[in-house]
This record gives C-alpha cells, sequence and structure tokens, in this order.
C-alpha cells in the first residue's frame, strides 16, 4: 500500500504548497494575461459555428447572447503505469447551442466517451487518442421527470462507425435524505453493434464539505460472444473551497470475458482536483490495483490533467 501512499502524500504537499504560494506577478498570471486574446477568438470561433449551423436550419436572426453558452473543453493528460514509460492523451469537447431548435438540439463533437464512472488511470491507451464522435444530440424532459436523450452521429477513427445510442434517466430527491439516478442506455453501431449500459447511484450529503455515493453499473455488447461486465464503486467526495476538492474512490470490476463471470479488477484511487481558475483545472490522480491477469499483485498508476474551458467567464 505504500505505493499508493508516497505519490499520493506527495503530490497532495505539492499541491497545498503551490496553492498557498500567491504572488501577483507570477509566471502562471503573465501567461493567463498574455493568452486573454487567444481564448477569446477561440471562443468566438465556436459562437459563429453554432450560429452558422443554426441558421442552416431557419434562416430567422436571433441575438447572438443566446449563442454564448456554446463551448470548448481541452484536457491534456500524463499518465504512467508502474514499469512502463510516460504516456500521453487528450480528451476533447465541443458543444454548439441551436436555439432556433428549441434548445433541445445541440451538435456535440467530443472524444471517444468513456462509460460513466469507469475510468481507470491505468486503462488510458495513447493508440486510441484520435478517435472521436461528432453527433447531434436531441435532450427532451419527459412526464415524471424523466430525461429522455437521443444521440446520432460518426465515430471518426480509420473506419467511420456510425451510431445512435438512446438513454432514459431517472433522477429522485431526498428520499430519506438520499439522492438516486436510474439510467438506461441502448448503443447501436456497426462495429460493435448492439451495447446496453445500465447504472444506478445512491448520494447522500453529510454536510457542507461531504458527499458519499454508491454507483453500481452492468453493460453488455453483442459483438462477443462472452462480454458481461458489472461495475460497482463507492466513493467519497470532499469539498475543501471553491478551488479544491478530493474524490476518494474504491470499485471493483466483475465480468466474464476469458473466463466465468468473476472478479478480474479491483482498486482505489485518489483524485485531487485544483481550480486555477473557473475555466482552468489541473488534476493529480494515483491509482493503486490489483488485476486477474497479474495474478492481484500490486501495482500502481497515476496521471496528471490540465483542463481548460473557452467560454463565456474564460477571458476580459
Amino acid at each position: 500500500m505504500k505505493k499508493l501512499f508516497i505519490p499520493l502524500i506527495l503530490t497532495l504537499a505539492l499541491n497545498i504548497q503551490a496553492n498557498e504560494v500567491k504572488k501577483e506577478n507570477s509566471y502562471l498570471d503573465e501567461i493567463i494575461e498574455n493568452t486573454n486574446d487567444i481564448r477569446k477568438d477561440i471562443h468566438n470561433t465556436i459562437i459563429n459555428l453554432s450560429v452558422d449551423v443554426d441558421n442552416y436550419f431557419d434562416d430567422k436572426v436571433r441575438k447572438i447572447d443566446e449563442y454564448h453558452s456554446s463551448y470548448g473543453l481541452i484536457e491534456l493528460s500524463a499518465f504512467k503505469n508502474q514499469h512502463e514509460s510516460v504516456q500521453f492523451d487528450q480528451k476533447v469537447k465541443i458543444k454548439l447551442k441551436l436555439p432556433k431548435l428549441k434548445d433541445r438540439f445541440k451538435l456535440v463533437f467530443e472524444s471517444d466517451e468513456i462509460r460513466d464512472n469507469i475510468d481507470y488511470v491505468e486503462n488510458h491507451n495513447s493508440q486510441n487518442n484520435d478517435d472521436f464522435n461528432l453527433s447531434l444530440v436531441y435532450d427532451k424532459i419527459l412526464k415524471k421527470n424523466i430525461d429522455f436523450k437521443t444521440k446520432v452521429g460518426l465515430k471518426l477513427k480509420s473506419k467511420i462507425d456510425p451510431f445512435i445510442k438512446i438513454e432514459g434517466k431517472k433522477i429522485w430527491k431526498g428520499i430519506n435524505n438520499i439522492d438516486i439516478i436510474f439510467s438506461n442506455s441502448i448503443k447501436q453501431s456497426v462495429i460493435k453493434k448492439l451495447e446496453y449500459n445500465n447504472y444506478i447511484k445512491f448520494s447522500k450529503k453529510i454536510n457542507d464539505n461531504y458527499t458519499i455515493s454508491n454507483y453500481h453499473s452492468f453493460y453488455w455488447q453483442s459483438s462477443e460472444r462472452r462480454d458481461t461486465e458489472f461495475y460497482n464503486s463507492i466513493y467519497l467526495n470532499q469539498k475543501f473551497d471553491s478551488k479544491n476538492y478530493l474524490t476518494y474512490t474504491i470499485d471493483v470490476n466483475t465480468n466474464n470475458i476469458d473466463s466465468n463471470l468473476k472478479i478480474k479488477r479491483y482498486s482505489a484511487k485518489v483524485k485531487f482536483r485544483h481550480y486555477i481558475k473557473k475555466w482552468l483545472y489541473i488534476d493529480t490522480i494515483p491509482e493503486n490495483f490489483y488485476k486477474e491477469e497479474l495474478n492481484f499483485k500490486p501495482r500502481y498508476a497515476v496521471r496528471f490533467n490540465l483542463g481548460m474551458y473557452f467560454k463565456s467567464g474564460s477571458y476580459r
């Protein structure tokens, strides 16, 4: 376990120390100031793209302010698995608001999606960082507050893979002081064919600083004869202040790939997020994991993220 705690202690110490050192004219402040116009130009380009796409459906002029919620996100990552070299990855997302379609439709360009709450530090693969999705998303709240979402698009990779995904999600608030989220989704594509995923999440707010959650999901893929997967986790969110957050997670992955249904992986990780600005953040995520293919010997991985939003408020 020391392989988990040593990098955790070091990274936390560095982050806390960096947060306490405040200089008016720091090098970072100079970079932020010097790139203000670049961030503004990028966001204006996203807004103009949103206007152009919206005008395709209707020529009626709308106020430019109605498009300002369109945004972009880029997240750069460096990660290292034990006994392996450092690798790099990125996450990109652009969401265009289309008010002429009554705000129920959005055009989204994003990195290949990762299933909800399943984001192992050691599972990142730099060979897949050129996969992107371009999709039109329809979102509507139905009766009984059911969030219905349909996503139709293309996976852009060596072979273009068209897909459609339908999801229904229901949220219950304050049932015995517990919030519950239940979701079912079906996705059909050419390569992976039919995929089904459902999850249920229980969350309880302990106080203003702590929230504990329990998450359970089931995943099935028709293109693989034996590919049934269960994922279970419990995690604690801690808020220090408006800039610093910690998430402690323990999870278990069970599947029947290459064997009968049994535990294949379990892990413990801690995610520390510090917001330098409301639109700029850094993550430090050490993980201690145990895998069946490694005879459940302890291994560690660590990832560092730098994320930047291009949106209203990210520039003067």
